[in-house]
């Protein structure tokens, strides 16, 4: 995923180079002429790494490649992102739009297919029983699944995909444009692998959480500018500690009714506990599970006190005084963070820095990562949601030759396309507007990780995270929280490994 940073730092040098100060009013429309830049689809990865020619001659005249799409919303902040994927079917709708309409169009072309979609508006909950429907038929129905690694889990171990891994797939995880280390946490079993993670499932980029901090307030209080906190964590700063400095005291009430409510203003803001706690679990790095020698994860996050001190350190941040949590929905905290309610807003992903709220905010945002726990860990640590969309074949799906040749080309030219234009827009706004602020992006999207916790929450009870929510909102230890509950994990997990196995006929 380093082509991203390579992609970006071209685009900053070109953008300061013209002295850009136009900002998109969304990702499909502006309200001025385009900067003109070099064109973005010729900064691939393919300008220094070795040309593909392995589908040069591949023509399957005209064949459908049906692909199940996700339109679901699972975060009004960001939206969703079928828009990147199969595209609104309109010509001249901003240079996003176009860049997907050309990607697709390339893609059908190049191989003699035509993309087929069926969109599904499921919340995470109804996603698996209506993927179980099409694999209980026995019909082969769709080339391609995207929905939610939530769902994706329980359907994984019942079954219900095609191992990418088998012999008869073409594809190349070893290029750039697939997330590699990503899937590979995701595995239960060596050699066995199900989710498809790489640039054309562009909801896990867009998915990245971040952290947005409101440069107003922040010169209000401190008298300086906000843009030294750039360098806090570039120096390895940024952590628990500091963000709970930053937050302490910032409790104003701008309503003057006496109360804390919604319209006074905060230092942090969350619309939850549960929610808002996951991506902090995930940052603050417990190390939720080992590998024995053979690939096999166990649960291993009570072992030491790090757990512990992660739990105290997220409830210092959700239970300081000038915090807001349960206070604002989130189809309200972006408005919210506009209107000068809080210094720092959880619950952001990249995607929501497209936002037309945010564009149109008359101050100024900046963009932070998720910070450490200690400084001596020198790792940022990014999440993306468990509502995440990824990529899976269905078991019923027989053509792998056919479906992993396709996916593949989609991946390439999605690289080649869509990213370096999409990351082009999205530095374009006024919260990553110089070359630090996008270095901000650069170290979100750089440091995925955790993503089988994420996945798997669910199918051990929930119990991990669930664990981490409850001890930071009591204030109790994580262990005290967590006590007696490690070895049903254990258990559960070993117990849906054996199922595993036996339905994908492991061995």
């Amino acid at each position: 995923m380093t082509h991203l940073r390579q992609w970006m730092s071209l685009f900053l040098a070109i953008l300061m180079l013209l002295s850009v100060t136009a900002v998109f009013a969304s990702c499909g429309e502006t309200n001025e002429e385009p900067v003109q830049t070099k064109d973005p689809s010729a900064n691939s990865e393919n300008d220094t790494a070795e040309e593909d020619h392995r589908f040069d001659n591949v023509n399957y005249q005209d064949r459908e490649f049906r692909i199940y799409t996700s339109t679901n919303i699972s975060s009004a902040g960001k939206g969703n992102s079928n828009f990147l994927i199969e595209g609104t079917g309109e010509t001249e709708g901003g240079l996003v739009n176009d860049a997907v309409l050309e990607r697709n169009i390339q893609v059908e072309e190049l191989l003699g297919v035509e993309l087929v979609f069926t969109q599904a508006d499921l919340t995470y909950a109804e996603v698996a029983g209506d993927i179980r429907r099409y694999t209980q038929s026995g019909d082969d129905v769709f080339d391609l699944v995207i929905n939610d690694i939530y769902a994706y889990a329980e359907l994984i171990i019942e079954g219900n995909f095609r191992n990418v891994l088998d012999d008869e797939c073409v594809f190349d995880f070893e290029r750039e444009y697939w997330y590699k280390d990503y899937m590979e946490d995701l595995r239960l079993v060596d050699g066995y692998q199900y989710v498809l993670a790489g640039d054309y499932f562009i909801d896990i980029l867009r998915d990245a959480h971040l952290l947005l901090l409101n440069k107003q307030i922040y010169m209000d209080h401190y008298n300086r500018s906000a843009d030294e906190l750039y360098d806090v964590v570039t120096n390895f700063e940024w952590t628990y500690d500091k963000m709970n400095e930053i937050i302490s005291e910032k409790y104003s009430d701008k309503n003057l009714n006496g109360v804390k409510d919604k319209g006074d203003q905060y230092g942090f803001m969350e619309p939850e506990f549960w929610g808002g706690s996951i991506p902090f679990s995930v940052s603050g790095n417990p190390t939720f599970i080992s590998r024995d020698e053979d690939g096999y994860p166990e649960v291993i996050v009570h072992e030491g006190d790090r757990a512990n001190q992660l739990a105290a350190a997220m409830s210092n941040l959700f239970n300081n005084e000038s915090a807001s949590i349960n206070l604002t929905i989130d189809g309200e905290l972006l408005t919210a963070f506009t209107q000068d309610e809080c210094l720092i807003l959880g619950y952001q992903r990249l995607g929501s820095l497209e936002n037309s709220i945010l564009r149109q905010m008359e101050g100024d945002a900046a963009v932070l990562p998720y910070p450490m726990l200690f400084a001596s860990d020198k790792k940022y640590t990014t999440s993306a949601h468990d509502t995440t969309e990824m990529g899976a074949i269905l078991a019923t799906s027989t053509d792998l030759a056919f479906i992993s040749t396709v996916v593949e080309v989609l991946n390439r030219e999605t690289a080649k396309i869509l990213i370096p234009v999409y990351y082009k827009e999205c530095l374009q706004v006024q919260c990553v507007d110089d070359e630090k602020a996008a270095s901000m992006i650069d170290i979100i999207h750089d440091n995925f990780d955790n993503s089988f916790i994420l996945a798997y929450n669910l199918p051990l009870g929930s119990v991990v995270l669930q664990s981490f929510a409850e001890a930071m909102q009591s204030k109790r230890e994580f262990s005290a929280v967590y006590a007696g509950k490690n070895k049903s994990v254990n258990r559960a997990l070993q117990s849906k490994i054996r199922l595993f196995e036996k339905k994908n006929n492991v061995g």
